[in-house]
């Protein structure tokens, strides 16, 4: 009987011992937690102050830069209608916010397309609508039809992002920006490039690697702009195309380029809608 009793005491201290060990360990992860949590905190408050000085930059690259909407086509250039905008009706078999926010973009670049060549718009306005209210994406048909400098439109809507605490999806909406409108160059270089100044086009190769160094930094504490990097780095037209976008490539350089690499432009705009 001695032997069971020691052996139940044993028992109740080794029961008792591995309760407190687990107390303590307990205790001890808390405070780990908490420091991990203030790790990240500061992590997001350096990151996001890095993003409002790389959009003061964006936004006066962008005042610099060109528009497609701003381009003047003759006559006989606007009888030859582009057959390489996303048709409107592709809005409906959207599914995720990645997706419509990336077909979003591009119908705002296309948009101005059909503008410029006087084509019909309705279906692509309410496309945009659409797309906008089911993410809640802040712009409206003012945002669409204003006749506002596009860098005063890009700061309004960077700020209604940051408001709403969704800055991510301001960068990730600019990026399908900007690539649209690369895009759309790569099918008509040879006149839509004779249409701008090399200023113009030094200033928006600045967008585009302002617009990365956004991602990059969100992507440092962002799930969805961690996955953007990863598609950007994954899709690259060529091994050394941001390398390419870096330098003071000049708009004949870029002509050429955008030719040999026409069905890589296409196939990655395709992918961003996948």
């Amino acid at each position: 009987m001695k032997i069971k009793h020691i052996l139940i005491a044993m028992a109740m201290i080794a029961a008792l011992t591995t309760v407190s060990c687990n107390n303590q360990k307990s205790q001890n992860q808390e405070p780990a937690q908490e420091e991990i949590q203030a790790q990240k905190q500061a992590l997001a408050d350096s990151v996001l102050a890095e993003i409002d000085e790389i959009e003061k930059m964006y936004a006066d690259a962008t005042a610099q830069s060109f528009t497609i909407g701003s381009f003047d086509l003759s006559d006989a250039e606007k009888n030859v209608k582009p057959d390489y905008l996303l048709d409107p009706s592709a809005s409906e078999t959207l599914v995720t916010r990645a997706q419509k926010i990336n077909a979003l973009a591009i119908y705002i670049s296309d948009l101005a397309v059909r503008k410029l060549y006087e084509m019909p718009l309705e279906d692509t306005k309410n496309a945009i609508v659409k797309l906008a209210a089911d993410i809640n994406f802040p712009i409206d048909m003012d945002f669409v039809t204003s006749d506002e400098p596009t860098s005063e439109k890009v700061k309004k809507t960077y700020e209604a992002c940051k408001s709403s605490g969704d800055i991510a999806l301001f960068w990730q909406f600019e990026y399908g920006i900007v690539y649209e409108v690369s895009y759309v160059l790569s099918c008509n270089p040879d006149l839509f490039l004779s249409k701008i100044t090399e200023e113009q086009w030094q200033a928006f190769n600045v967008r585009k690697q302002q617009r990365r160094k956004a991602i990059d930094e969100l992507a440092k504490y962002d799930e969805e702009m961690a996955q953007l990097v990863d598609f950007r780095q994954k899709s690259r037209v060529t091994a050394s195309d941001e390398d390419r976008d870096a330098k003071n490539q000049s708009i004949q350089t870029a002509k050429e380029y955008y030719k040999t690499h026409k069905d890589k432009y296409a196939a990655k705009r395709n992918a961003m809608l996948q």
